[in-house]
């Protein structure tokens, strides 16, 4: 009996998948997800019970945690997921997720741009390349979730994995679902990868942890 609720509710989060796949073409969100990708996404909105109004938020956080910590440890995308969120209360930053995550300078489609008369809410902007608060959003390069091979439809075990991980990390940070994210970064707003940079202005921050690959700041 166990067994069959359990295949009960799988089944019922896959069938409501084609809808909420269409849904996340309602709204901005800056990475193509394949199809397993997408699978991945729907299936922990739904088990965690996220309404339809906190999707986009979640989405935001997810792709956030998913390129800037995708090799890291569970702790390393929590720390990515604690900085975000400490944007977010912070009223030096946004306060959305998605507003903190594609915070930066833009650009207007030249498409756009050579119609005067065309209603603002329909002109297309561009991040300005390099110039974002999280590199991975204006680096110029096609963003991609590649949870399976979309011709074979062979999965993609660790980036899968990471997509589930970071999606999972998303909604508990926004509040829902069965846990909670503790601040293990001790009120960092800031973090860099100390194997490849040393930013110039981290001799101006105090340094809170290091976790992993990161090197968090505040």
């Amino acid at each position: 009996m166990k067994k069959l609720l359990i295949t009960t509710a799988i089944l019922c989060s896959i069938g409501s998948q084609a809808s909420s796949a269409d849904k996340l073409k309602s709204f901005d969100h800056a990475a193509e997800l394949t199809s397993q990708a997408k699978t991945i996404l729907f299936q922990e909105l739904n088990i965690a019970g996220v309404p339809n109004k906190g999707h986009q938020q979640v989405v935001c956080l997810a792709e956030n945690i998913y390129f800037e910590a995708r090799a890291e440890s569970m702790e390393g995308k929590a720390a990515v997921a604690n900085v975000t969120r400490n944007r977010v209360k912070d009223h030096r930053w946004k306060d959305t997720y998605c507003g903190v995550v594609q915070e930066g300078p833009v650009r207007e489609s030249w498409k756009t741009k050579q119609n005067p008369d065309l209603a603002d809410s329909e002109r297309v902007y561009y991040p300005k390349k390099h110039r974002c608060q999280f590199s991975w959003y204006c680096d110029g390069k096609k963003d991609i979730i590649w949870a399976n091979k979309e011709k074979s439809g062979l999965t993609i075990e660790g980036n899968a994995r990471a997509w589930r991980e970071a999606v999972r990390i998303a909604i508990y940070t926004l509040g829902y679902g069965g846990f909670r994210v503790n601040d293990n970064t001790d009120g960092a707003v800031y973090y860099y990868a100390h194997n490849l940079v040393y930013p110039t202005w981290a001799d101006q921050k105090d340094l809170t942890v290091i976790i992993g690959n990161h090197t968090f700041m505040k």
